[in-house]
C-alpha cells in the first residue's frame, strides 16, 4: 500500500505538518515587528519595505552574521531565545557602526529535528531585539536537515539591512593623529571566543560562581544592542568612527576604521575586564597578550573622536571612558600598553 506523501516525508526525517506548526507558532512573533515600511512580510515568498523619507543619497549597509559556538551553549543549557537575540544584535551593531539605521532582518534557522518551542523561542528572541531597535523582521527560512544536524543541533544566521545618508557616513580619512579613542564597556564575551570558553564550560560547569552570578549567566550574558550608544555618538560634532569589537579584539577590530598611515595605542590599565575573563585566561592557562587577541576584554566599542569633542562624547555615553589615541602607524599598529 503506498503511503501518503506526508508519512514518506516523515520516514525520511521530516514532517511536513511539524513545519507547518512551526510557521504558526512563530507567525505572531515576526508580525509584531512589522513597521510603516513593510510592504511584504511573513508569508511572501520575499520580504519588502520601502526607503524611508528624508534621505537625499540614500546607502543601503547590510550585515551577515551568525551566533558561531557560543550556539553550542545556548543549545547544551537550554537558552534558545538568548542565541535569537544576540544574532539580531550582532547584526544591528554592524550596520550602526556605519552610522546607518538598521531597517529589516531576515532569518535562517536550520536543524536535524524541527522541535517547534525551540524553533518558536528562537524566532521569539530575534523578534524581542527587532522591536527594541524598530526593526522589522520581514523574512526567514526554516530548513530541517537530518542529515547534516545531529538531534537536538541546530544553527542560525541573519541578515540585517538598514540605510544611512551618504554624507554622514564614518570617513576613515577624517581620523588624525591624536585623536582620541573612548571605550565603550562590554558586558561580556559577546558572540566571540567562544571555542575557548566552551573548554572552560566543560571543566567547571555552568553553576560555577563568577562575580554575582554563575559562569552560565556569564557565557550566555547578552550581546547588546549599542545602536542608542552609537546614535548619540554620531550627534557629537567631533565623532571621526566606531569599531565594533568583535573577533580578533582590538587588535584586528580597530585597524579596520583607520587610515592605513595611522595606528592606536590602548593603556589597558584604565579599564576593568569583567571576571568571566580571568576564569577563562586561568582555566586555559592564556596570557594577557593571547587572551585581548581573542576577547574584547572589556570594550564593545572603540569610539574615535577629535580631542575637543572628547568630553562632549563622554557626558552622552555614561560608563563610556577614554581608552587610547591615534598614534602614527608602527608595528605592531595597535599597541596594547601595561600588559
Amino acid at each position: 500500500m503506498s503511503q501518503s506523501p506526508n508519512d514518506a516525508y516523515a520516514a525520511a526525517g521530516v514532517d511536513l505538518d511539524v513545519a507547518a506548526q512551526v510557521k504558526e507558532g512563530i507567525r505572531s512573533a515576526v508580525e509584531s515587528t512589522r513597521t510603516s515600511l513593510v510592504q511584504a512580510g511573513f508569508g511572501s515568498f520575499g520580504g519588502a519595505f520601502s526607503i524611508p523619507p528624508g534621505y537625499r543619497e540614500p546607502v543601503l549597509v547590510s550585515s551577515v552574521d551568525g551566533v558561531g559556538t557560543k550556539l553550542h551553549l545556548a543549545i547544551e543549557w537550554g537558552r534558545p531565545e538568548a542565541a535569537g537575540r544576540d544574532l539580531v544584535n550582532h547584526c544591528i551593531d554592524d550596520v550602526a557602526v556605519l552610522n546607518a539605521r538598521p531597517l529589516a532582518f531576515l532569518d535562517y534557522v536550520a536543524s536535524g529535528e524541527l522541535e517547534p518551542a525551540i524553533v518558536v523561542a528562537l524566532v521569539e528572541g530575534m523578534a524581542a531585539a527587532c522591536r527594541s531597535a524598530g526593526v522589522a523582521l520581514i523574512g526567514g527560512e526554516t530548513a530541517l536537515m537530518p542529515d547534516t544536524y545531529r538531534a537536538g543541533a541546530y544553527d542560525l544566521a541573519g541578515t540585517m539591512i538598514g540605510i544611512a545618508e551618504r554624507s554622514a557616513m564614518p570617513d576613515p580619512a577624517r581620523v588624525q593623529r591624536g585623536d582620541v579613542i573612548v571605550g565603550v564597556p562590554s558586558v561580556g564575551l559577546h558572540t566571540n571566543g567562544y571555542s575557548l570558553a566552551r573548554r572552560t564550560a566543560a571543566t567547571l560547569g555552568p553553576d560555577y560562581r563568577v562575580g554575582e552570578g554563575t559562569l552560565a549567566d556569564a557565557l550566555l550574558a547578552p550581546h547588546p544592542s549599542y545602536l542608542a550608544e552609537l546614535e548619540a555618538a554620531f550627534s557629537v560634532e567631533g565623532m571621526r568612527v566606531a569599531a565594533h569589537i568583535t573577533g580578533g579584539g582590538l587588535e584586528e577590530n580597530v585597524p579596520r576604521v583607520l587610515p592605513s598611515h595611522l595606528g592606536a595605542r590602548f593603556d589597558v590599565r584604565g579599564w576593568v575586564a569583567p571576571p568571566v575573563f580571568d576564569v577563562i585566561a586561568d582555566q586555559q592557562g592564556l596570557d594577557a597578550p593571547a587572551m585581548y587577541r581573542v576577547f574584547n576584554m572589556g570594550i564593545g566599542l572603540a569610539i574615535v573622536v577629535a580631542p575637543e569633542s572628547a568630553d562632549e562624547l563622554l557626558d552622552a555615553l555614561p560608563g563610556a571612558f577614554v581608552a587610547g589615541g591615534i598614534t602614527e602607524r608602527a608595528d605592531p599598529r595597535v599597541v596594547l600598553a601595561g600588559l
